[in-house]
């Protein structure tokens, strides 16, 4: 196994990363990079295919994971390099989520330094849009991982749980007609008011965390 080759400085991590553009859709090039990051460190790594060239970084180390520690390093746009300034990094990523991203590695590699080999790194692509990277990430996730540390802004408060999702698609279809012969038409638009409002009667789950 390769040798560590010494503590990781996070700032530097962040700012070799942030100033790759990797605006979502266009982040083959900061996961190659990452990749050979972490295999130059000796960790094992994994990469998951997702689409167009792109794919989620999965590393760990000759044990296997516990714990995984996670986030995504695609960005919104515009894409703008890092700087430094009174103390404070900015650039695209800086905050959400590459910054973390390299907290995350730099605490990998403290609890590696401490001896302990049970945990696994896990970044993906496509968070800022479709999620498709962590719909991959569910299809490869390995047996054994007990706890996923999720990295976003937070205000460094600890977030015990997180709001899913559900998307509805709906569909209607009408008929055209004429201005002065309306009564021969038949709205969609009225069909969806409809299903909006029935929709918007529903009672959805509650949870007190939450």
């Amino acid at each position: 196994m390769t040798n560590t080759p010494g503590p990781v400085d996070p700032v530097a991590l962040a700012r070799s990363l942030i100033d790759i553009d990797s605006t979502t859709g266009n982040e083959a090039e900061a996961g190659t990079w990452l990749a050979r990051m972490l295999r130059d460190r000796g960790y094992d790594v994994a990469e998951q295919p997702v689409a167009d060239g792109r794919f989620n970084v999965f590393a760990h180390l000759d044990e296997a994971p516990r714990v995984v520690l996670s986030t995504h390093f695609d960005c919104v746009p515009p894409f703008f390099s890092s700087r430094q300034e009174r103390g404070l990094l900015f650039g695209r990523g800086s905050c959400d989520a590459k910054g973390i991203l390299a907290a995350q590695v730099a605490a990998a590699e403290r609890l590696r330094a401490a001896g302990e080999r049970r945990i696994g790194l896990l970044f993906v692509v496509g968070e800022e849009h479709g999620h498709e990277g962590s719909q991959v990430a569910n299809t490869h996730a390995p047996s054994g991982v007990e706890y996923l540390v999720n990295g976003e802004p937070t205000d460094n408060r600890l977030g015990m749980a997180t709001r899913g999702m559900l998307r509805v698609r709906l569909h209607a279809e009408g008929r055209a007609a004429h201005s002065a012969f309306p009564e021969l038409g038949e709205s969609a638009i009225d069909k969806l008011l409809d299903a909006l409002m029935v929709i918007r009667g529903l009672e959805l789950p509650e949870d007190p965390l939450l």
